[in-house]
């Protein structure tokens, strides 16, 4: 289990992985890599702070253009 504290490091981390991707690879190769670099978080993450990364790794992907925000459009 990883406390709050590593989750953020690791999301941080996450995020200039997924800014890096977006600069070697296409939309469609970054979005079927990037979810293997996801994977180590998910696998450890407590249940209490799933929604919690699944939000902040949707955020980073729509942040980067890849994915559509459906909340934001309804």
């Amino acid at each position: 289990m990883k406390t709050k504290a590593d989750i953020d490091a690791e999301l941080a981390r996450l995020s200039a992985r997924l800014d890096a991707l977006c600069s070697e690879l296409p939309p469609e190769k970054v979005l079927e890599a990037f979810p293997d670099e996801v994977r180590p978080l998910t696998e450890q993450v407590a249940p209490e702070h799933e929604a919690y990364v699944e939000d902040r790794v949707n955020a980073m992907l729509t942040a980067a253009g890849l994915i559509h925000d459906d909340a934001a459009g309804g």
